[in-house]
């Protein structure tokens, strides 16, 4: 059994909506094998905080059909830059975000700008770039 087997026995709901991996150290790596668990087909919030994914485990997540129910995503303190906004800004799989936590991370303003643009991300209603 991988660790990400092991974080998901230990740490999902068992109505298997909520997953809490706060500083897990899983990074861009263990994101990469997340997304394709098919427990996390009804995954509502999914908590990576201090996780260092980067950008590219932004870009896993974006790119995942097995979270599109997911309506909470914090990725608050991952080293995520500008190119991290704009995978979510252009996720086909997260439209029903309704809720983002980006604290602590490196995005600029125009990665600000193109989050709180997406036409993809059209059911968002909460976008926290500062604590």
């Amino acid at each position: 059994m991988s660790r990400i087997d092991e974080l998901i026995r230990d740490r999902l709901s068992k109505d298997g909506q909520v997953l809490n991996l706060k500083a897990q150290f899983i990074r861009e790596i263990g994101t990469r094998e997340l997304v394709q668990k098919e427990e996390l087909k009804n995954l509502r919030a999914l908590d990576l905080s201090q996780n260092d994914i980067g950008d590219d485990g932004v870009k896993a997540l974006a790119e995942a059909p097995m979270l599109s129910n997911l309506r909470t995503l914090n990725l608050a303190a991952n080293r995520i830059g500008d190119a991290g906004a704009n995978y979510l800004a252009e996720s086909k799989c997260l439209r029903n975000l309704r809720a983002v936590q980006l604290v602590a991370n490196d995005i600029s303003e125009e990665g600000e700008k193109v989050l709180r643009n997406s036409l993809n991300l059209m059911s968002l209603t909460s976008l926290k770039f500062r604590v």
